[in-house]
C-alpha cells in the first residue's frame, strides 16, 4: 500500500469537497510533489466505487510512468496506445494516449471521471468538449494557458515549492545567470523562434562559455543540458567531448534502444553531461541530477519550471542543485522556488521583463535592484552602480518585500498577512495555517476579505488542528 504525504491526502480531500460545486477542477502540484501518486490514489478510490475513469496523457514517457504508478495498486488497467488494439467501454480504468483515444473511442463510452496529466497543454480540449458532463481533474504543475478559464472553474493548490523545500521534500536551488543581449531574437506565437535562437547561441564563444562556467560552478556534478534544437544539442555535445568531458545527447532522432542505453549510462554516472532538446522535460525522473543548464531562452513558464525541476529531487548526499541560465530566463520568469499563486483567470498580456536585478560588485551575488546593502557581503550601493557587463555569470537570489523586512509572522495583522500572501513570498497554504491559528472567527473574517467561497471556509474549519507554522523573521 502506498502511504501518501499529508499534503497529498489534503489535495484529494479538497478535490472531493470541490466537486460539490465544480464539475472540472485543476490539481496544481509542483514538479516533484507527486501529482501522479495523488491522481493514482484517486483512480484507485474511484475504481473501488465502480466509477468509470479515463486517464489521459500525451507523452509515452508519462504513459509508462502513470501505468507503473497505477499498477502498484493492483488495478486492472485497460491500456490504449498506438500498439494496443480494441477498446472495452465497460472497463473501470482506462489509461490512454490522448491522440489514440481521439481516434479509437467508441460511441456510448462515457467516463464518469477524467484525469488529465499535464493539463496545461491544449491538446486535451477536444476531449473536454466531447464529455461536457464528466467530472474532470486536470493535473499540472503550471496552470498556464488560454484554455484554463474556459474549461475549469476551480483550482486546488495546497502546497508550493517553498513549502516542499521547508518540509524537506525537494532540495534548494542555487542559480546563476549569464548576462547577454537578446535583442536579436524573434517571437512568434508567444515563443522565441528556434531559428533566431540558434543563430544567437550557435557561436564559438557561447559554446566555450557554457563549458568554462560549468567547470567553474558545477564540475563533477551530474548535469542535464536543455538546448535550442537538434543541431545545437549535437554541437554542444561535441564541444564537451572536445574539452575532455564525456557527453552524449538525446533528440527526437535518437533510436529507442540507443536512448535507453544513454539514459541507463547517465543514471549510473558513466556520462557526466547529458544534452537534449525538448525530450527530457516531462516524464523523466533522475533524482541524481545536480546541475541544470538552460542553454536556451523561453517565454514558457511551464517549460522553464519543468527544466529546472529536473534537478530538484531528493538524492543521498545532494544538498542543493545548480542552475546555469544562459538565456536570462530568470529575468523573464523569476526564481524557480518563487511562490506562485495560480488563478483561473483570462490571461492578460504580460509586461515585458520581470523584477529588475543587479549584481553585487564585491561578491557577484544577484540581488533585487532596490536593495542598497548586499545581504551576503554587506557591500553598500551608491545611487548609481555600474551595469552588469554582458558575458558575466551572476548568482540569482530570491527577493523579500522591503516593507515587511524584520517583522515576525506572528506580529502581522490581517491586512499585512494578506499583503504577504499577495507578494507571493510565502505560499497561501502557509498563510492559511497562520490564519487558522487565530481561531474560527478570524478565519471567517479573512475569507470575507479575500472573497473566498463558503466551501473554502468549510474545508478550513475541518483542518483547524493543522495550524502550526514557523514564526519566520522576514528577511
Amino acid at each position: 500500500m502506498i502511504v501518501l504525504r499529508n499534503y497529498q491526502t489534503e489535495s484529494i480531500g479538497e478535490l472531493r469537497v470541490g466537486f460539490k460545486d465544480h464539475l472540472r477542477q485543476v490539481l496544481c502540484l509542483p514538479t516533484g510533489a507527486g501529482k501522479t501518486v495523488v491522481f493514482s490514489e484517486m483512480v484507485r478510490m474511484a475504481a473501488e466505487k465502480g466509477t468509470i475513469t479515463l486517464v489521459l496523457t500525451d507523452r509515452i514517457e508519462l504513459f509508462k510512468q502513470t501505468f507503473k504508478s497505477l499498477n502498484r495498486h493492483g488495478m486492472r488497467i485497460q491500456e490504449l496506445n498506438a500498439q494496443t488494439k480494441g477498446f472495452d467501454p465497460s472497463a473501470f480504468v482506462t489509461l490512454a494516449m490522448v491522440e489514440t483515444f481521439k481516434r479509437r473511442a467508441v460511441d456510448g463510452y462515457i467516463p464518469n471521471l477524467i484525469i488529465i496529466d499535464e493539463a496545461h497543454k491544449g491538446n486535451f480540449n477536444k476531449i473536454l468538449e466531447r464529455y461536457p458532463y464528466s467530472m474532470v481533474v486536470g493535473a499540472t504543475a503550471t496552470p498556464v494557458g488560454k484554455h484554463f478559464h474556459k474549461y475549469y472553474t476551480n483550482i486546488v493548490q495546497n502546497i508550493d515549492i517553498p513549502d516542499l523545500l521547508e518540509q524537506g521534500f525537494l532540495v534548494p536551488c542555487k542559480a546563476f545567470q549569464m548576462q547577454d543581449d537578446f535583442s536579436d531574437l524573434e517571437v512568434r506565437r508567444g515563443e522565441y523562434t528556434e531559428s533566431s535562437q540558434f543563430m544567437h547561441f550557435n557561436k564559438r564563444k557561447l559554446y566555450t562559455g557554457v563549458i568554462d562556467n560549468w567547470k567553474k560552478y558545477a564540475e563533477g556534478k551530474k548535469t542535464i543540458v536543455f538546448n535550442v534544437n537538434i543541431e545545437h544539442s549535437e554541437q554542444m555535445t561535441q564541444k564537451f567531448n572536445d574539452a575532455g568531458i564525456l557527453s552524449e545527447c538525446i533528440t527526437s532522432k535518437t533510436p529507442k534502444d540507443e536512448r535507453r542505453r544513454i539514459l541507463k549510462a547517465f543514471s549510473a554516472g558513466l556520462i557526466p553531461v547529458l544534452n537534449n532538446c525538448g525530450i527530457l522535460t516531462t516524464g523523466y525522473d533522475e533524482p541524481s541530477i545536480e546541475c541544470v543548464i538552460m542553454n536556451r531562452k523561453t517565454k514558457s513558464l511551464p517549460l522553464f519550471l519543468q527544466c529546472c525541476g529536473r534537478g530538484s529531487r531528493l538524492y543521498p548526499g545532494k544538498e542543493n542543485f545548480i542552475v546555469l541560465d544562459f538565456g536570462e530566463n530568470h529575468n523573464e520568469h523569476g526564481m524557480w522556488e518563487e511562490p506562485r499563486n495560480w488563478e483561473l483567470k483570462k490571461p492578460r498580456k504580460k509586461k515585458d521583463g520581470a523584477a529588475p536585478v543587479k549584481m553585487c560588485p564585491t561578491c557577484d551575488a544577484m540581488l533585487h535592484a532596490s536593495l542598497m546593502v548586499c545581504k551576503y557581503c554587506g557591500h553598500i550601493f551608491q545611487k548609481k552602480e555600474e551595469k552588469v557587463p554582458e558575458g558575466k555569470m551572476v548568482e540569482v537570489v530570491p527577493q523579500t518585500p522591503d516593507f515587511l523586512r524584520g517583522r515576525k509572522i506572528s506580529d502581522l495583522d490581517m491586512d499585512e498577512l494578506i499583503k504577504l500572501q499577495q507578494s507571493k513570498k510565502y505560499k497561501a497554504s502557509f498563510i492559511w495555517r497562520v490564519i487558522r491559528s487565530r481561531g474560527e472567527q478570524y478565519l471567517i473574517d479573512y475569507a470575507a476579505k479575500m472573497g473566498y467561497k463558503p466551501s473554502w471556509v468549510r474545508w478550513q474549519k475541518g483542518h483547524m488542528s493543522d495550524c502550526q507554522f514557523k514564526n519566520y523573521i522576514l528577511k
